[in-house]
């Protein structure tokens, strides 16, 4: 099993994060043509954006243009990971680069959504780059065959970059945000809470039925056996979990918020996604105890754990393998991640993914604890499975005939 591991957890974990670039499909990003202002050579921000869509590749970029306001909801969605702005005053300050009046060049803006992390920043600001570049230089070439031998050696520099390219965040992330990342440890933390959680109820609960023994370093004991069925022992279980989750979810909000200083503008949104995400995790993992036993520990570990973090919740989903990619509809990480993000960074907005984040723990709790029932009816009512003890019949006492 170990050496099962030392080749699986590898290659999961390292398969996701090694080449980004390499497995990036369709990236959403904006194109934005605002309206031009009179004053300038008339079509060339026209020109220069079918520039920049010719020039983006459309396996890596999924580019849309769209107006500002369009941008600006789709950034508060978290629906794109990032933008090109060319801006009204484009054509009217290109005019200045071959007339008299002083130079003011323009200035073309990359906006990246710094809620996704910095990752996603520099994968949007890495496949733009040369685009831009590219259409920089073609821009260049064609003011110059336009101005002809009119241009003085200063003008014909400054046409080599007639505009320059500024790339900055379309909302400034607050302090003590991890550059993005506190949604994601944030995340993991609920998960762990959660898994861990019912890997300690699950005995416990056990050793309080007596039908296995307690263990304090040396000392052992082992309480009377009382009658508990599989579903009944299994419900008790749940109840102690959703018991416990809330005071959990605040005590892990409380250090976050208070002893760390994480920016929380929605407590109430956040603690009832982390209870959620607490109670949603253990009751999966508990009915994998009730289905499985003891092997039930290392598939908990595997599925709740080690496929979590392996489906690349630091890295765009755009740009994981599409093996990787396809476990982020199955495992718990990315909704819950998607959800916290949500509420830290896009006003708790549904449409943000925090809808979607409760919809997916739904659908998880209910399967879960669906399929730990079944498991456990179907156990309790075949005689040879039940978790009763059975007196063993003693011996026959065999007599010798005188």
């Amino acid at each position: 099993m170990i050496v099962l591991l030392s080749i699986a957890l590898p290659a999961c974990y390292l398969s996701g994060i090694a080449d980004p670039q390499g497995h990036l499909r369709k990236l959403p990003v904006a194109l934005v043509l605002a309206t031009q202002e009179p004053g300038g050579p008339a079509g060339a921000a026209e020109a220069l954006a079918d520039g920049i869509r010719a020039g983006a590749d459309p396996d890596k970029l999924d580019m849309t243009t769209m107006s500002a306001t369009e941008m600006s909801t789709r950034f508060a969605d978290d629906d794109i990971y990032g933008a090109v702005v060319i801006p009204a005053d484009f054509e009217r300050s290109l005019s200045t680069l071959t007339g008299d009046a002083a130079i003011v060049r323009p200035v073309v803006t990359v906006r990246t959504n710094a809620g996704d992390g910095s990752l996603a920043a520099g994968l949007v600001s890495g496949n733009l780059g040369p685009v831009l570049a590219a259409a920089q230089r073609a821009l260049g070439d064609q003011l110059r065959a336009a101005a002809g031998t009119a241009l003085t050696p200063a003008q014909s520099l400054v046409l080599r970059e007639p505009f320059t390219v500024s790339t900055v965040p379309h909302e400034v992330l607050p302090a003590r945000s991890g550059y993005g990342l506190t949604p994601f440890y944030l995340a993991l933390v609920a998960i762990l809470i959660g898994f861990i959680g019912a890997s300690t109820i699950h005995p416990s609960l056990d050793a309080a039925i007596g039908f296995t023994p307690s263990e304090l370093g040396p000392l052992t004991s082992r309480r009377p056996y009382q009658w508990a069925g599989r579903v009944t022992t299994l419900l008790a279980k749940f109840a102690v979990l959703a018991g416990v989750a809330p005071l959990a979810a605040a005590l892990l909000q409380l250090v976050a918020t208070t002893a760390i200083g994480v920016p929380v503008s929605h407590p109430v949104e956040l603690w009832l996604l982390l209870t959620a995400t607490i109670v949603a995790v253990g009751i999966g993992a508990l009915s994998v105890f009730a289905a499985f036993g003891s092997p039930g520990a290392l598939l908990n570990t595997f599925f709740f754990v080690a496929l979590s973090l392996a489906s690349g919740p630091t890295v765009p989903v755009e740009a994981l393998p599409g093996w990787l990619r396809s476990l982020t509809t199955v495992t718990a990480m990315h909704p819950v991640l998607d959800g916290v993000r949500a509420i830290l960074f896009f006003d708790a907005r549904g449409a943000a993914g925090l809808g979607h984040a409760w919809i997916r723990l739904g659908i998880g709790a209910v399967a879960g604890a669906a399929l730990g029932l079944l498991a456990a009816w179907l156990y309790d009512r075949n005689p040879r499975l039940t978790r009763h003890p059975v007196t063993a019949t003693p011996a026959p006492v065999l007599v010798p005939q005188p």
